[in-house]
């Protein structure tokens, strides 16, 4: 309604990245067209063939409505593979931990960032100027978007 998308939403943990993706499936899906459903059927279906022992049948499910995780919990053909959707605009959500912020050319209209603290290794502790200025900084594409959405939200996962 807003035309916010494609959006990356950060949630600091893999499981919670799993579970978010899954409920926005079950809320707002499908997120792409009929013709983006055809182009992306056709990708992941070269991808199960060329790779059948990484494909899982719940990550193609949310793939086909326009969903997707990317963490460290993933192998790397497959995030390659969400990246690529995502970079063509056959992805329209991704939800990914801090991993994503830096190093990877997804620049999305809008990123969400679900909490201001994560994990560290003394504990739970605030994010950086510097890691909130990587997450916000994804939004808006570079000559493609006038205005890119930076928002916080408090996270349901």
């Amino acid at each position: 309604k807003k035309d916010m998308l494609p959006a990356i939403l950060f949630i600091f943990s893999r499981a919670g990245c799993d579970k978010a993706a899954e409920e926005i499936a079950k809320e707002r899906s499908p997120l792409i067209t009929e013709d983006e459903k055809e182009r992306l059927k056709a990708k992941l279906a070269d991808f199960c063939a060329r790779h059948r022992e990484v494909a899982q049948e719940d990550r193609v499910r949310l793939a086909l409505n326009g969903i997707a995780s990317h963490h460290a919990g993933l192998l790397p053909v497959w995030k390659n593979l969400v990246e690529e959707c995502f970079q063509e605009g056959l992805i329209k959500v991704v939800t990914a931990t801090e991993t994503l912020a830096a190093g990877i050319n997804m620049p999305a209209r809008s990123t969400v960032i679900t909490s201001l603290s994560k994990r560290t290794s003394d504990g739970i502790g605030p994010l950086t100027s510097n890691e909130l200025r990587q997450m916000s900084g994804r939004a808006g594409r570079r000559g493609k978007d006038t205005v890119g959405h930076a928002v916080m939200m408090r996270s349901r996962w």
